[in-house]
């Protein structure tokens, strides 16, 4: 196994992706470059990507300071990303691939991630993956000049942990550790527990004492219940007896009631049958009523025009006697006028008598006056024998013609008008005969009057029938108010025995769960439903005297009994596991310090070969304090260089104690071997000759070990087969150069 590839984006000053490849034929690589390049950075990297987590490891305040921050020409970076790779032909990781990467990224928001072979996994995974190969971020596969000081320290427990580490005792220290907190645990727990398993105790004898006599509760309970299920379901079977009887009676009811209803419908069917024909007979009496009296006015008509036309030919009948009588004396006047002008007459002779001038002309007045006087009389119709004969005259013969001819006037007047008259009476006498004939037709219409009798004749039959029907009706409608009354009264008795089947399964729900259907099918039975009431109202007295009763107390009992028994196989665990981890913590002290001693004589040899090596002879030993157990004894150093006494490694120069402790390492990874070492400037404070010794103890360990070393001496350099310069062509940005030695000596 060892070290194929590292790569590098955004480590701390290596802004670019930077691959450094390592050949296997390349044991030794050399990594050098002027101070202040970056070169350390590189086994910082190595050191993170490792499993490092402490910032101070990694030479920065933070984790966050390791991602390229930036330079005047470069913007600062969002993430640190490092990669390595192994060739894992032999398989020493536990997984079954030829070749291994681990990569590790952060980024400034302080999220990381972690992948190996590109599946992303824990930090632990790699750490668990790296367990045992003797990598890791803090074994000594990474050599640093403060790992050096740690051996080189004064402090027994800063130099102890490089000795533990090499020894491998830090997984018992760790199973010590886990065991130990276990212990504490277990400790605590049990201490716990035992308060907890006397508590319960203490709380099972009073849920004991509540048990019984929730048992008891629950026994008489029980026999309460099955009496009160039993007590329900004889009264369920009373009611639904009842209710089927009822529902019996019921329908019995409503099919007389239906028969009612269906001979009323049938009645009422007839009663409006009746009640129309009633109609039409009142409509055909009222059509023959305005018909007789559109007789009756017509006859009234006709004779009141028969009377006038009578009163009318009447009139005219009497005016035709008046006009003959008028005719007959104009006739008589005509002929008396006629003889009378024939008549001679010699007048009168007033003179003789005195004034017969005034005589005279009053004579001749007054005959004036007669004259006009009979004329009007004439004109008005009156016949008059106004005659003045006071002698004849020329004059009066000449009112004599005149007057002649007024008669015979007057007579054909009176001719024309009695004409007029005859047939203004013909006339009438006509139409008087038509009237005469039509009142005679109109009274025989009055027959019609016989049709109205046997009309409303008709109508009070139909009124009997109609009334009869009514009171029929009527009679059927208080039978089916009747029938109705005792319809609700049946449901109403249904209803009750539903409101009590009701009652029944709401406190049955309540207190049992149980549903009618499911009553039904209990077994329960009882005789006397009195007794059983009586039973019942004593139980429940019974039950309010146990009261009150904790019911949970059976179950919780039951449950502590458990939970004590749990608790005591708890306990037993526990002090078990005590046992087991104090025998487990006495074994691995037993063995960590089996192997300390072991691995420290075996170091002490070879720290002792090795260090002959390095200071051409002189004797080393590594030794644990006496008086004190082994694990926690210090680690004593001392040696004696060639031809000098015993000494302790502070009283050694500066070159002999960075010499010395070399030498410890390396003594170190011959008994831990490690797929690569890391070494930074390990060889600072070495001289020439010393480096020469150093040059050769690489190579002797390059053959098991993969060697990468940073340094600023020339001798070292030499022995590397491969060098990386490390430079900053551009300010704070760190760039790799690589050179194969072995191909640039041939």
């Amino acid at each position: 196994m060892f070290l194929k590839l590292l790569i590098l984006r955004g480590f701390k000053t290596f802004a670019d992706t930077t691959e450094i490849e390592f050949s296997p034929e390349d044991r030794i690589t050399a990594i050098v470059g002027p101070n202040g390049c970056g070169k350390s950075n590189l086994m910082d990297a190595t050191r993170w990507v490792l499993g490092e987590d402490n910032p101070r490891e990694l030479r920065v305040a933070s984790l966050a300071n390791i991602i390229f921050s930036g330079t005047a020409a470069r913007k600062a970076l969002s993430l640190a990303e490092v990669s390595m790779i192994f060739d894992n032909a032999a398989g020493k990781l536990s997984l079954p691939f030829a070749e291994v990467g681990i990569k590790r990224r952060t980024f400034r928001e302080g999220e990381s991630e972690f992948s190996i072979n590109k599946n992303q996994c824990r930090l632990k995974d790699i750490k668990d993956l790296l367990l045992d190969t003797g990598l890791g971020e803090s074994t000594y596969s990474i050599i640093t000049q403060g790992r050096v000081d740690a051996i080189l320290s004064s402090k027994g427990e800063d130099r102890r942990a490089v000795f533990e580490e090499a020894a491998g005792i830090n997984k018992y220290k760790t199973r010590k550790h886990s065991a130990e907190k276990k212990l504490i645990a277990a400790e605590q727990n049990i201490l716990r527990i035992s308060d907890l398993k006397i508590e319960v105790a203490e709380h099972l004898i009073t849920l004991e004492e509540q048990a019984r006599a929730a048992r008891e509760y629950l026994a008489l309970q029980e026999q309460v219940r099955n009496m009160d299920i039993g007590l329900s379901k004889k009264l369920l079977i009373n009611i639904l007896e009842k209710r089927n009887e009822l529902f019996a009676q019921l329908e019995k009811v409503r099919q007389e009631s239906q028969q009612k209803k269906e001979a009323e419908a049938r009645d009422e069917g007839e009663l409006h049958q009746l009640k129309e024909q009633q109609g039409r007979l009142e409509q055909e009496i009222d059509e023959i009523m305005v018909k007789l009296d559109k007789e009756k006015d017509q006859l009234r008509d006709i004779e009141l025009d028969r009377r006038f036309t009578q009163s009318e030919h009447g009139r005219e009948e009497r005016a035709l006697a008046e006009l003959a009588v008028r005719q007959t004396d104009v006739f008589n006047k005509i002929n008396e006028l006629k003889a009378a002008i024939t008549k001679e007459c010699a007048g009168l002779d007033f003179s003789n008598l005195p004034c017969p001038e005034d005589l005279s002309r009053l004579v001749a007045e007054t005959k004036v006056l007669v004259e006009r006087l009979a004329a009007i009389l004439a004109f008005l119709g009156k016949t008059n024998s106004l005659d003045l004969i006071i002698g004849r005259s020329p004059d009066k013969e000449e009112a004599y013609k005149m007057k002649l001819e007024m008669m015979e006037e007057e007579a054909r007047r009176l001719e024309q008008e009695k004409d007029r008259v005859s047939f203004a009476a013909q006339a009438h006498s006509s139409q008087l005969a038509g009237l005469n004939q039509k009142a005679k037709q109109a009274r025989a219409a009055q027959s019609s009057l016989d049709l109205i009798n046997t009309k409303r004749e008709a109508k009070s039959a139909l009124a009997r029938q109609i009334a009869e029907l009514e009171e029929k009706l009527r009679q059927e409608d208080q039978v089916e108010r009747r029938s109705l009354s005792e319809e609700t009264g049946i449901e109403i008795a249904l209803a009750k025995l539903e409101g009590e089947m009701s009652g029944i399964r709401e406190r049955l729900s309540l207190e049992y769960n149980l549903s009618l259907e499911e009553l039904e099918k209990m077994p329960q039975e009882i005789e006397n439903v009195t007794q059983a009431r009586r039973a019942i109202e004593s139980g429940r007295g019974r039950l309010r005297a146990l009261e009150p009763v904790n019911l949970l107390a059976i179950d919780e009992f039951e449950r502590e009994k458990e939970r004590l028994s749990f608790i005591e196989a708890q306990l037993a665990d526990l002090n078990a596991a005590r046992d087991n981890l104090q025998s487990l913590i006495t074994e691995l002290d037993l063995k960590a310090e089996q192997t300390f001693i072991e691995t420290m004589d075996r170091l002490s040899e070879i720290f002792s070969e090795t260090f002959s090596k390095l200071f051409a002879g002189g004797e080393a030993r590594i030794s644990l304090a006496t008086g004190v157990p082994a694990l926690e004894a210090e680690v004593e150093i001392s040696v004696r260089p060639n031809g000098r006494k015993w000494l302790p490694l502070p009283q050694l120069s500066g070159g002999e104690r960075s010499l010395s402790a070399i030498a410890i390492l390396f003594s170190l990874l011959k008994i831990r071997p490690s797929p690569f070492c890391f070494m930074d400037e390990v060889d600072a404070a070495l001289d020439d000759a010393n480096i020469g010794r150093f040059a050769e103890m690489l190579k002797d360990f390059s053959s098991q070990t993969q060697i990468i070393v940073i340094t600023h001496n020339k001798r070292t350099m030499a022995v590397a087969d491969s060098i990386y310069g490390v430079t900053m062509e551009e300010p704070g940005v760190s760039k790799v150069i690589s050179m194969k030695l072995t191909e640039a000596a041939a």
